[in-house]
C-alpha cells in the first residue's frame, strides 16, 4: 500500500492538467508492460507502431527497457502557471533543459533493473545532458507522428473529466472526488491511499505543495511521480467508455450513425441485430462485459434497444426506432 499523507495545505493545493507528452508515454507503455490493454487501446497502438519514425525508436527503447515504468526526465516538469492545459511546445522546453542532476534519480532505478538493459540508457550514462537535445527531437518526431493529429479530440475528453471531478469538488469536497479517482484509489481522513501488489508499504510527503492530477485516454492504472525539487504529478485514466470513444475517432465521415452517437456505440447498436446477451455483446465489440453492458444501458436510454431477462440470461434487442435508425444507415 502507497500512502499519500495530505494535509490541508495540500488539499488546498489539488490542481488538474491535461499533459500532450503524458498521454503519448501511457500510450506507448504497453509496448514494455505486461498490463492487459483495453481493445481500443490495442487498435491504437497496432496502428501507430507503424508510424514510429526511425529517429525516435531510441525514445521507444527507453520506454520499453524496464515494464511499467518510464523515466521521470520524459515527464517534464512544467511550472504551474494556473492553466489547465500544457502545450507540447512547454514540455518539450522542459525536457530540453533537463541537465545531469536531473537524471540521477533515473539512474538509480535503472542500475537496480538488471532483466531489461537499454542500449539508449547506456549511452545516455555516458553522455548525459548532451544527449538530451536528440532526445527531445526524438520524442518531438513522435508525439508529431503519433498523437498529434488525435490530440483535439483527446484534449476534450480529458477536459471533460476534468470539469466533472471539478463540479465533484465542488458540490461534495476533495475527498469524494479523490475517492472516486480509481478502483485502487481511496481516500481517508489526511491520507490519499493506493493499493498496490508486489509494492513494500510506502509514505510520500507531498511537502504542503499538493497534488496535480493529470488525466488520459490511455491505460487503466494510477501512475506517481513524486520526487523532490518537481511537482507532484498523479496520472489516472478517464473512464473506459471516454477512452473507447476518443480512440476509436470522432471523425466518423461517411458514417451517419457513427456522427450521431458516436463509432462505439454505432458498433455496440450494430452488434444487435439477433438479440445477444451481454456476454456475447462484448466478444462481438472486442470489450469486457462491464463496458459492453454501458454501451446497451446508453442505448436503452436512447430508447433505441430494450433489454429483457429470461430465466438467468439478460438479452437486448433492438426497438423499432433502433431498427429504423440501423436501415438509414447502413454501412
Amino acid at each position: 500500500m502507497v500512502g499519500i499523507p495530505m494535509s490541508g495545505a495540500d488539499m488546498g493545493r489539488i490542481a488538474f492538467e491535461t499533459s500532450p507528452l503524458l498521454n503519448l508515454i501511457r500510450g506507448l507503455d504497453p509496448l514494455g508492460s505486461t498490463r492487459p490493454v483495453p481493445a481500443a487501446h490495442r487498435r491504437w497502438l497496432a496502428d501507430v507502431r507503424r508510424q514510429i519514425p526511425e529517429r525516435s525508436r531510441p525514445v521507444v527503447e527507453l520506454l520499453s527497457a524496464i515494464p511499467n515504468y518510464a523515466p521521470a526526465f520524459l515527464i517534464p516538469d512544467v511550472p504551474a502557471g494556473g492553466r489547465t492545459h500544457r502545450t507540447v511546445q512547454e514540455e518539450l522546453d522542459a525536457l530540453r533543459a533537463v541537465r545531469d542532476a536531473d537524471l540521477v534519480q533515473d539512474f538509480q532505478i535503472f542500475d537496480t533493473w538488471e532483466r531489461r538493459p537499454s542500449r539508449v540508457y547506456d549511452a545516455l550514462r555516458d553522455r548525459g545532458e548532451r544527449l538530451i537535445p536528440l532526445l527531445t527531437d526524438a520524442m518531438h518526431a513522435l508525439y508529431r507522428a503519433c498523437v498529434a493529429d488525435d490530440w483535439p479530440d483527446i484534449r476534450r475528453t480529458l477536459d471533460a473529466d476534468i470539469g466533472r471531478r471539478a463540479r465533484q469538488m465542488a458540490a461534495a469536497g476533495p475527498g469524494a472526488m479523490l475517492n472516486d479517482l480509481h478502483p485502487k484509489l481511496s481516500w481517508e481522513p489526511d491520507q490519499l491511499s493506493l493499493a498496490l501488489s508486489k509494492v513494500p508499504d510506502w509514505q510520500y510527503d507531498l511537502r504542503g505543495e499538493g497534488l496535480t492530477f493529470t488525466p488520459s485516454v490511455f491505460g487503466q492504472y494510477v501512475g506517481l511521480l513524486i520526487v523532490p525539487g518537481r511537482r507532484s504529478v498523479m496520472a489516472y485514466p478517464v473512464s473506459e467508455l471516454d477512452a473507447a470513444e476518443t480512440l476509436e475517432g470522432t471523425d466518423a465521415a461517411g458514417d451517419g450513425l457513427a456522427s450521431l452517437i458516436g463509432r462505439a456505440r454505432a458498433a455496440a447498436l450494430r452488434a444487435i441485430g439477433d438479440d445477444p446477451t451481454t456476454g456475447e455483446l462484448a466478444t462481438r465489440l472486442g470489450v469486457k462485459a462491464p463496458t459492453a453492458s454501458a454501451h446497451a444501458a446508453a442505448l436503452r436510454t436512447a430508447g433505441l434497444i430494450v433489454t429483457e431477462r429470461t430465466g438467468r440470461s439478460v438479452r437486448h434487442r433492438l426497438t423499432g426506432l433502433g431498427a429504423e435508425l440501423l436501415a438509414a444507415n447502413r454501412h
